[in-house]
């Protein structure tokens, strides 16, 4: 039933529709959560092992679920919260896979050099198509005029969520 969304959520992530095309179902939320927890395991793993890439991936979930609702409900659209949280976790599962397969290609070592410069051009066009898709999702569950508004608050998003993980990283680390 829930891999009945993935071409709705290929057509989010090409930003031919929108949230409001997703079923408002939690079953499909839960199997997109679970995606996502999947995709953000192995994108963190290979830094920093299996465990604290759990406690990474749900902190991430948990970030972006109160984001979204405080976000709706500012603009007092609160009603889109389920469409609107699972359109952006499952965008986040599908460009999580592709990155964690660039990692796979060429894996993170402190040690060595650094990434393939082809292999990071990539990854970067993957981290620029995640903020407009995400714009985009958010442009459409905020009814904003134009979609650099949603990329610049999906900016906003990833700059906070990088700044509590890291924070978390640091406090876990002492």
């Amino acid at each position: 039933m829930s891999l009945a969304t993935l071409v709705p959520m290929l057509q989010i992530l090409r930003l031919r529709s929108g949230p409001q095309d997703l079923p408002a179902d939690r079953d499909v939320l839960i199997f997109w959560i679970g995606a996502s927890m999947v995709s953000g395991i192995l994108v963190a793993a290979p830094l920093y092992g299996f465990v604290a890439s759990l406690f990474l991936s749900a902190l991430d979930l948990a970030v972006l679920w109160i984001f979204v609702l405080a976000l709706l409900g500012l603009q007092g659209r609160s009603g889109r919260w389920l469409q609107t949280y699972t359109a952006l976790v499952g965008v986040s599962a599908l460009l999580g896979l592709v990155m964690a397969g660039l990692l796979w290609i060429s894996p993170p070592d402190p040690d060595q050099e650094p990434m393939a410069t082809p292999i990071m051009f990539v990854y970067l066009a993957v981290v620029v198509w995640l903020l407009l898709a995400f714009g985009h999702i958010l442009q459409q569950s905020l009814s904003l005029a134009l979609r650099i508004f949603g990329v610049a608050i999906a900016l906003g998003f990833v700059l906070l969520s990088s700044l509590v993980t890291q924070l978390a990283l640091g406090i876990a680390t002492q």
